[in-house]
């Protein structure tokens, strides 16, 4: 056996111990507020952001130590005393920046919890659903997405398909699938206001806050339903049917792709999202292909078997995503040079 893979593989494990439980940290701060109590950049004590987080000094301290060794605070030594940089509050704490990650903390911990209920999908079959997951997973989901929703959704993303902004600005009939909590709906409302936008989703929670951000939005060109496409009226079509990273969640992806080509209007687009990553997993270890592989049993594929589903997994990559279009019967698709590194982007023809 070779020592030196022997002795990297074990550092490996360190480093990735390590950053379960920076992240389990961040997810402390993000949700108590600590974040946000040290993001004007002022150097505090210990015992000064337990008072303005109103939380227990003895483990606000070892959490600011925490994360200063994990370098997402910093700390002077010469006055014992703990701050964040104008770049780590931008992250950490600005919940309207384009880099802002505390979706990502919500998501992964509220998901590792269920490792147990996974092991058990692991011994028996099955999975956990949308509901069983929990509104918390629900929310970092959204919270994830919402700098790209509100930066590159309506500005680079759906202009990136060729007239389609002129489409939209005229006016056009828009259905989002698996809407969530409605973020990319409001959206989308708020930039075309000529358009007419449908969210759908099936879980009822999602469909609750997705209404309530819509009022708050003051969009009035949005509206939301909770069902499925077989649930619509049949003599109802759209020019614009959108699916962001929800595809490959679904128990019957073919299905559903076949219901969305049959929505559509006869010049009709179908915009598709899904995750960076490829079919070959060897193709994957990069930090984001490993992010979205190993997130897959706890999210994307449970949710899929607990419907007794295909199971596809949150990575299907290009190739998948053509076959799947092939097999619901789509005469054109098109993999989009719209440039992210964590998503990919397809435009369908019915």
């Amino acid at each position: 056996m070779d020592q030196d893979k022997i002795k990297a593989l074990g550092q490996r494990v360190v480093v990735d111990t390590g950053g379960v439980f920076a992240i389990a940290l961040c997810y402390i701060g993000d949700r108590l507020g600590l974040f946000r109590a040290m993001a004007d950049g002022k150097a505090l004590t210990s015992e000064e952001v337990a008072q303005k987080t109103n939380l227990n000094e003895r483990y606000v301290r070892e959490w600011l130590k925490g994360l200063v060794a994990a370098e997402y605070i910093e700390y002077k030594q010469d006055s014992d005393r703990y701050f964040m940089t104008a770049e780590q509050a931008f992250v950490l704490a600005n919940e309207d920046s384009f880099s802002f990650v505390g979706g990502a903390f919500q998501l992964t911990i509220p998901s590792i919890v269920q490792v147990h209920r996974v092991m058990e999908a692991f011994r028996k079959g099955g999975g956990l659903s949308y509901e069983e997951l929990g509104s918390e997973i629900a929310e970092g989901i959204d919270r994830v997405h919402r700098p790209a929703f509100k930066y590159l959704l309506a500005k680079e993303w759906l202009p990136g398909v060729p007239g389609l902004k002129e489409r939209l600005d005229q006016g056009i009939s828009v259905l989002d699938v698996g809407c969530g909590l409605g973020r990319a709906s409001v959206v989308i409302g708020s930039a075309y206001p000529r358009s007419v936008i449908l969210g759908l989703d099936p879980n009822a929670y999602s469909i609750e806050r997705a209404r309530s951000l819509a009022e708050e939005s003051g969009v009035g060109n949005v509206e939301f339903l909770c069902g499925t496409l077989e649930q619509l009226p049949k003599d109802r079509n759209y020019d614009l049917i959108l699916a962001f990273d929800c595809i490959h969640d679904m128990a019957d992806p073919v299905g559903t792709l076949k219901g969305i080509r049959e929505t559509l209007t006869k010049d009709g687009i179908f915009f598709w999202v899904e995750p960076t990553g490829s079919h070959d997993p060897i193709e994957n270890r990069n930090p984001i292909g490993k992010m979205r592989a190993t997130l897959s049993p706890f999210l994307c594929l449970t949710v899929s078997l607990a419907d007794g589903g295909a199971g596809l997994g949150t990575i299907i990559g290009e190739a998948g995503a053509r076959k799947l279009a092939e097999e619901a019967g789509f005469s054109g698709f098109e993999k989009l040079p719209i440039e992210n590194p964590m998503q990919q982007f397809f435009s369908l023809r019915r």
